[in-house]
């Protein structure tokens, strides 16, 4: 019985490692086609922003700021929508199992 558990808690953990596997690799797809339209979209403003609110000389070392914290939003966000949407469409696939 014991050894029973111990199995049941291995395969959860192997399909949990599996879930976030594929909602890692997901997001990074998805940032890898979503971070350059995101960066062009907020571009310009955020180069207008910084030379007029800080230093023209600063712009180019904010843009690379800028295209880090847009990549790894886009990713984060990614891969929690789609391990919540993996997570529920698992859970919704075993309801109409069971």
């Amino acid at each position: 019985m014991f050894g029973n558990k111990q199995h049941n808690e291995a395969g959860r953990s192997v399909f949990m490692g599996s879930i976030n596997g594929l909602a890692n690799t997901a997001a990074l797809i998805a940032t890898f086609f979503a971070t350059p339209l995101a960066y062009r979209a907020t571009e310009a403003w955020i180069a207008s922003f910084v030379a007029r609110h800080y230093s023209p000389g600063l712009t180019d070392p904010a843009l690379v700021g800028w295209f880090i914290a847009v990549a790894a939003t886009t990713f984060f966000v990614a891969r929690a929508s789609l391990g919540l949407a993996i997570t529920m469409g698992g859970l919704a696939i075993a309801a109409r199992l069971l």
